[in-house]
């Protein structure tokens, strides 16, 4: 239950709604225990001579007070299942607001699979709790708490011999929900691995008939789901047995009231009426008390559920939302001329702490300038342009932009200026001039989504689309091909007219002779823009000003491409090796 206090603040803030509901609750069940008199009243009447007029008017106010029970209980399903909705719809937008904000580290660590199931199966598990849970809950209170007294009023030792399962039934509610709640859990679980497994496939579809391994897929969705029905069929077991032994306790309980209450008839100590008016109140809490162990089943679901939610709602972002807007308070340079500098930066994954990706980096890129990283795969030349845009944050040193550190600038200001391109092309499932424009504030402007296209010289290309810039690209871009991809995403980032772009081997699907075309493009549209170039082309990166080459981590060369050339190291070799990669191409 401890799991469900994050809810306090939402049902707070609709807790006038809640206090509504509360009132109609205890309105219904004073009007459903009314009524039942009205039965004792008709039934002591047709005791000897009767007059229909006596019984009718007894039944017109038992049918009364039925109605009036039935009004107010649907204004208690109007507030308090009205504003589980209401809940539901905050708790979503919070869910995804915070999945925004976390870092990119998180991801690296969480299936796309787990945070969808959490997001869905979760939500409503937690929503049932928030509506049937709490409507179900003390309606059940307020159902016995008037039964009860009703009947004490009628005869107390008939209402001890109907209570007498109660001890039972409390230590039956606790066990049982007890084995609920881990089952409960298990079975959350194992409908994310399900999620995920069907999340992975669909997404790597390609993959999978390509290896001709649709079999394999399908038999470890089939283990998974057979997992998922026998944990909810152990679930579901539970449960029936649960509510029969309640449904039979209940129908227990009226043998010593029909016992007792006939003996006390006969003795004149209790008439007809009474007992039927009591066995009608007995009957009254057949559903209260079958409901307990449905309400305990929808709040063992929730808490598990909420503790999944809590687990992700828990996770900080590793720049706080105060800090990442703009009105934080913090300020960067006034006007942004585009100088990067790294001034003993180190760096190492948090699931790694002790083993350094970069170390003690110090470089210099000047406002406009262009230089470029090389390297063997694993060398950190990815990692290093990920701290540009806090994508990451140093773990020492500091990244500047314009002498100033980049931590000290919102997040969303420091975004702004940088036009980024990662290794792993994607584009959205929206028409080639959204995506190109994704980076533009407020609508995207055709003229510069042209002029970015044609900068990326995709142009050409979109020209020839029956529907150009309108064409709609399926998931993932899969209408183009690599090149094409590549490219959008470089008009993207250059749509936007960044006072940075980082290029992280953005060209390795295009062939020289486009590279080269893009490349003196980027040049002549963008002279004033500084270019971070990452690519294992030599090709690509000869013409920058500066030229670094990582080996572990750490610079070991730079220089221009010639300075390089001549000392004969590292970038030496990866020419060469270049040079010759491309003669074995030409000969086959």
């Amino acid at each position: 239950m401890k799991n469900l206090l994050a809810l306090k603040p939402y049902l707070l803030r609709y807790k006038r709604h809640l206090s509504e509901g509360f009132v109609y609750i205890i309105l219904t069940n004073i009007f459903a225990v009314t009524g039942p008199r009205y039965i004792g009243k008709a039934v002591d009447a047709m005791q000897g001579p009767f007059r229909m007029e006596e019984i009718a008017a007894e039944a017109s106010l038992y049918v009364l007070f039925a109605l009036l029970s039935g009004f107010f209980l649907f204004l208690v399903r109007q507030k308090i299942i009205v504003t589980s909705r209401h809940i539901e719809y905050d708790l979503k937008n919070d869910y995804y607001r915070h999945l925004q904000r976390l870092p990119r580290s998180f991801y690296d660590r969480t299936s796309t699979g787990e945070l969808i199931s959490r997001g869905t199966n979760d939500l409503n598990a937690v929503r049932d709790f928030l509506g049937p849970g709490i409507m179900y809950s003390i309606n059940t209170f307020f159902r016995l708490f008037f039964a009860i007294i009703a009947m004490l009023t009628l005869s107390p030792l008939l209402t001890v011999f109907a209570l007498l399962p109660a001890p039972l039934l409390s230590y039956s509610v606790y066990r049982v929900g007890r084995s609920m709640q881990k089952r409960s859990k298990s079975i959350q679980e194992s409908y994310a691995e399900i999620t995920n497994l069907v999340q992975e496939n669909l997404t790597g579809i390609r993959v999978v008939k390509s290896y001709t391994r649709e079999p394999f897929e399908i038999e470890r969705f089939e283990q998974l789901n057979l997992d998922y029905y026998r944990k909810n069929l152990a679930l579901g077991k539970l449960q029936a047995l649960f509510f029969a032994m309640l449904t039979a306790m209940t129908a227990f309980s009226l043998i010593p009231v029909i016992w007792i209450g006939g003996a006390g008839v006969i003795r004149g100590e209790m008439t007809i009426g009474g007992i039927a008016q009591f066995i009608v109140y007995v009957t009254m809490l057949s559903w209260p008390i079958i409901s307990i162990g449905w309400v305990t089943s929808i709040i063992q679901k929730a808490s598990s559920a909420q503790a999944r939610l809590n687990e992700i709602f828990s996770t900080v972002p590793d720049i706080p939302p105060e800090e990442a807007s703009p009105g934080s308070g913090k300020t960067g340079p006034s006007s942004v001329r585009g100088e990067i500098a790294f001034r003993n930066v180190s760096f190492s994954y948090p699931s790694l702490p002790e083993k350094p990706v970069l170390e003690n980096l110090c470089f210099t890129a000047e406002a406009g300038s262009k230089i470029a990283f090389v390297g063997a795969t694993g060398s950190g030349k990815t990692t290093l342009v990920s701290l540009i845009p806090r994508l990451y944050d140093v773990s020492s040193g500091a990244v500047l932009l314009d002498g100033t550190d980049i931590r000290n600038i919102p997040l969303q200001s420091l975004r702004k200026e940088i036009g980024f391109v990662p290794q792993n092309n994607f584009l959205f499932s929206d028409t080639i001039e959204h995506n190109i424009g994704y980076g533009m504030e407020g609508p995207a402007d055709p003229e510069q989504v042209i002029r970015a296209s044609h900068i990326a010289m995709l142009h050409d290309d979109v020209a020839g689309f029956p529907d150009q810039y309108e064409t709609m690209l399926g998931e993932k871009g899969i209408n183009l091909s690599g090149g094409q991809k590549q490219r959008a995403c470089i008009a993207r980032a250059v749509a936007r007219n960044p006072k940075v772009l980082v290029l992280d081997d953005a060209l390795s699907a295009v062939d020289t002779a486009t590279e080269a075309s893009i490349i003196d493009a980027l040049l002549q549209e963008l002279p004033e823009t500084t270019m971070i170039l990452i690519s294992h082309r030599i090709s690509t990166v000869k013409n920058c000003d500066r030229i670094f080459v990582l080996s572990d981590g750490a610079i070991s060369e730079e220089g221009t491409h010639e300075e390089l050339l001549q000392r004969n190291g590292l970038y030496t070799g990866l020419y060469n090796q270049q040079l010759l990669e491309d003669e074995i191409l030409a000969i086959s």
